[in-house]
């Protein structure tokens, strides 16, 4: 046999012990840093929440809504044009809806003539005070001189207020004309419906030669370039809220997009003090809901992808409640 036979195993036994204590100490290492590496993570977590994660309060109960302005006709009559359609940008002003005003202008025109009546009748009238008065200041030294009778001065004087009532229901009767007149007007001007603000033209429901009526919906302008958001935050969330504190807005319509905003006021009541039937809790079997206040959110102007918002669309959104 060599003389290396018995060595052999000693040494392969012995190089299997190396290699055991390295893994051993790498395992032990990898360990070592992964218990590091955890332990750094939880330090940076908890510093994060410490200083910043617990002032952050989120919601994704949150939408887009706008103040939408419902068109809808003050005066009665066929509908003769609608140049505004569906979904078309509109701005204050434009015209919307075209009412038939042959009714409307002859009501102006007939109220014209009135006033004029009522104005030539005024004008006469207002000559026969003038000549009354001229006859008391005429007769009057005859009267005191003897020269005429106490009767026919009286008469006269009599005459002369009776000439100044009369001009006074002329008078009146020329402010009634006018007021007629002017009534007459506004309701032809009525006939023109515009838009009171800028936006887009939604809901139209009036087509040509449809009958409105007074107070009747024709349409929707809405209002993309002022839209807002309400949160509808839990009564354990809202105790740090005020005005003015910055809030994150992710909208879902597209993922990625952060926007930013301010809140602007938080409503007076719960929403379910808005509905139409109320929650009561006075009742026998009660169970309690952790009710949510609705908060109002400004975006901040002049932001990239702002215009992708729609009233109704759904978002989250993050207040950051630090002072």
């Amino acid at each position: 046999m060599p003389d290396d036979a018995g060595f052999r195993p000693a040494a392969l036994q012995a190089g299997a012990r190396v290699r055991s204590v390295t893994q051993n100490l790498k395992r032990r290492h990898l360990v070592l840093a992964g218990g590091l590496i955890v332990a750094v993570l939880l330090a940076v977590w908890a510093s994060h929440w410490l200083s910043v994660g617990r002032y952050q309060v989120s919601t994704d109960n949150a939408y887009v809504r706008a103040d939408i302005s419902l068109i809808s006709a003050k005066i009665e009559g066929y509908v003769r044009a609608v140049p505004a359609a569906e979904n078309q940008s509109v701005h204050a002003g434009d015209i919307l809806v075209e009412i038939d005003a042959t009714d409307y202008e002859a009501r102006a025109a007939a109220a014209r003539a009135s006033l004029a009546q009522a104005e030539g009748q005024l004008a006469a009238e207002q000559a026969g005070r003038a000549l009354a008065a001229a006859d008391v200041r005429r007769y009057r030294p005859l009267a005191e001189r003897g020269l005429l009778s106490p009767a026919r001065m009286q008469q006269i004087e009599i005459q002369s207020r009776q000439a100044g009532a009369g001009l006074s229901a002329a008078e009146a009767g020329v402010r009634a004309a006018q007021a007629s007149l002017e009534q007459a007007e506004l309701d032809l001007a009525r006939t023109t419906i515009r838009a009171p603000i800028d936006g887009v033209v939604g809901d139209r429901q009036v087509q040509i030669g449809q009958l409105v009526r007074s107070g009747a919906p024709l349409m929707s302008v809405v209002p993309l370039q002022a839209v807002y958001i309400v949160a509808n935050f839990k009564e354990t969330q809202i105790a740090r809220f005020h005005a003015d504190q910055p809030v994150t807005i992710e909208p879902d319509i597209a993922h990625g997009l952060t926007l930013r905003g301010h809140v602007e006021s938080l409503a007076p009541a719960s929403g379910s003090q808005f509905s139409i039937i109320p929650t009561d809790t006075a009742t026998g079997n009660f169970t309690k809901i952790v009710q949510r206040v609705p908060v109002r959110i400004r975006i901040d102007p002049n932001q990239e992808g702002v215009e992708l918002l729609r009233p109704g669309l759904s978002a989250a959104v993050t207040v950051d409640t630090r002072e």
